[in-house]
């Protein structure tokens, strides 16, 4: 029971050896066993073909469980490599005496895990892409282009729009404090990426994620389909709702997500039904879920209840995570053409002039 206590206290480190890799090891682990290896013989096959801090890890519980120990508590002494969701299907595993079966079925959540993040990744790699071109366009016409071009407007003896007034002033600007603009720029750029990965910062930075228009439905999205994913799992593995719901808490990123269903987990372990606690957060968990969920418990078929929203919301990262490329590319480039476009106007207005003025 101690081993099974330190499991569900580990904190979940999805992306600790590289989902790629646990997928691989859950998948393979659970085919040699479902064909009849025993686990001493298995461990060795998936130490040849690991790699990197994972091979160390499988090495030291290669050895643990020749000593005598359980896989889940061999594997739940690497909470850094093994996340929590995987330690505990294979403790259930053990202890219904399936475990191959609740092997194949964390690979699976793992692979779901792995799919969700490439997704919203490949979603925003694009504009980010375009946003940080457009960035470094913007700086080195700033910085290199401008100071050469300026000079040429100071001497003319004609009115200049303000255009290549605000032009002139910018050059003027970066002439005298460049270096520092540019350290401004940058370092301010670090410390937001630096306070957003603070722990204390996480109420702020995870609202905001929950409220910005465009990453609204992504990060909603996510977070239940991972809910949902991690619960089918583990109840199917023969988890209890309240360690299920332990478990989960640790799978979530986003901070108010997971202090919901740590207080979803309180209510239901005063009795009160998993359907009513959930409804208790409606800007969290939307009336599709809760209702489903509710049926679930009436019907007795929990897992098959999760296993669908998790799909569902799935689909919906995918439809989001689409809809915001979609309608970032032409916002991104519009900007990008009207810097263009007010930069060749403030040139070309002066030199439009003098051509009229010579003319004439």
């Amino acid at each position: 029971m101690e081993n099974r206590n330190k499991g569900l206290k580990r904190e979940v480190h999805i992306g600790g050896a590289g989902l790629t890799q646990q997928v691989l090891f859950a998948k393979h682990l659970a085919v040699m066993l479902g064909a009849g290896l025993t686990l001493t013989e298995a461990l060795p096959v998936s130490i040849e073909s690991a790699t990197g801090r994972l091979k160390s890890a499988l090495l030291a519980v290669a050895r643990a469980v020749e000593s005598g120990a359980t896989l889940s508590s061999a594997l739940g002494d690497h909470p850094h490599i093994f996340p929590a969701l995987l330690v505990n299907a294979v403790y259930a595993g053990e202890r219904s005496g399936n475990l191959a079966t609740n092997l194949a079925a964390a690979a699976r959540a793992l692979e779901k895990e792995r799919a969700l993040i490439a997704k919203v990744k490949g979603a925003l790699i694009y504009p980010a892409t375009v946003l940080v071109m457009a960035l470094l366009l913007g700086l080195g016409l700033a910085f290199f282009v401008l100071p050469k071009i300026t000079p040429l407007f100071r001497g003319l003896n004609i009115s200049l729009p303000w255009t290549t007034r605000a032009l002139i002033a910018l050059a003027d600007l970066i002439d005298q404090h460049g270096l520092l603009l540019f350290l401004a720029i940058f370092g301010g750029l670090a410390a937001i990426v630096f306070l957003a990965k603070r722990h204390f910062t996480r109420p702020i930075t995870h609202w905001l994620l929950l409220h910005l228009p465009g990453l609204k439905p992504i990060v909603r999205h996510t977070n239940l389909a991972r809910f949902a994913g991690a619960m089918g799992l583990l109840l199917k593995s023969g988890v209890t709702v309240n360690e299920a719901l332990d478990i989960t808490e640790r799978t979530l990123s986003n901070y108010y997500y997971a202090h919901a269903i740590h207080q979803v987990a309180s209510g239901v372990s005063q009795g009160t039904k998993l359907a009513d606690n959930l409804e208790r957060f409606p800007s969290l968990f939307p009336p599709l879920l809760t209702r489903l969920v509710r049926v679930g418990e009436v019907s007795g078929k929990f897992e098959d209840t999760f296993f669908y929203l998790a799909d569902f919301y799935e689909s919906e990262v995918d439809s989001a995570t689409k809809s915001l490329s979609t309608a970032l590319e032409p916002i991104l480039l519009l900007i990008i053409g009207l810097i263009v476009a007010a930069l060749a106007l403030s040139i070309i207005t002066p030199i439009y002039q003098i051509t009229g003025n010579i003319s004439r």
